[in-house]
């Protein structure tokens, strides 16, 4: 099998596919991963772009507005965080609110959905790609559900690309392929990735922009490390301060 070297997509994230003309490879991926066709209006202002020098090297994300009018948040993460979950909650339930002008009716609430692509493992359990969503289940009836009209409520997408094995089963695989490796198989299929061929590789980058690229890795190992060693002094803090009370 042969593959070609990509800039990583945490890079072209934050710079090149906030550009329209390169909407169509985050088009591609969201209709392989959702099962449905998404076209994208617009990039919206991320929560990541207000945030501190630390943290913009370890999370990337953007919040893209569809032709449906739904809202979906694209973060890739590569520091493991022990309340995730809890924070990505917190972040649809910000859009949620922020989408709602005061005195509109809840109608008119937007419809979140989150995609994680994550570089650690999180939680227990074999896939590589998990599905949340809110349901109503019977509590006498333990079969029964209940159904509404209503697709309102916020869906969650966990990526966990160290859980995948590099074996392409559906076009989704051939991104995640992308996401894990920065690079793509030659022979992949799925919708809109040769646009990501031409645009991402490394090769068609200019000595100018190859250089911009080199120094976002490099400030990216750098910050990598520092909150690497922020968390190990503090469980060790955690540890002594536990021997002191014990």
């Amino acid at each position: 099998m042969n593959s070609r070297k990509l800039v990583s997509f945490d890079y072209a994230m934050k710079y090149i596919l906030r550009q329209k003309d390169n909407f169509d490879i985050l088009e591609g991926f969201l209709t392989d991963l959702l099962g449905v066709d998404v076209t994208i209006i617009e990039i919206l202002e991320s929560e990541s772009n207000k945030i501190d020098e630390l943290n913009k090297g370890n999370r990337v994300d953007l919040i893209i507005k569809d032709s449906k009018g739904q809202r979906m948040i694209i973060e890739i993460q590569y520091a493991k965080e022990q309340d995730y979950l809890e924070r990505i909650i917190g972040g649809t339930s910000k859009i949620i609110v922020d989408n709602l002008d005061q005195g509109k009716p809840y109608k008119d609430i937007v419809k979140v959905i989150s995609i994680s692509i994550l570089h650690f493992n999180i939680g227990e359990g074999d896939d590589y790609i998990f599905k949340g969503t809110i349901s109503f289940n019977g509590l006498q009836k333990k079969d029964a559900v209940l159904k509404y009209k209503v697709d309102k409520f916020p869906e969650y997408y966990l990526i966990r690309t160290k859980k995948f094995d590099d074996i392409v089963k559906a076009p989704i695989d051939e991104w995640i392929y992308m996401f894990k490796n920065d690079e793509f198989r030659e022979n992949a299929t799925a919708k809109n990735i040769d646009k990501a061929k031409e645009k991402l590789a490394l090769l068609k980058m200019s000595k100018e922009e190859r250089k911009k690229y080199e120094l976002f890795i490099k400030e990216q190992t750098i910050n990598k490390s520092i909150l690497e060693s922020a968390i190990t002094e503090g469980i060790e803090i955690g540890l002594k301060e536990g021997e002191k009370k014990g």
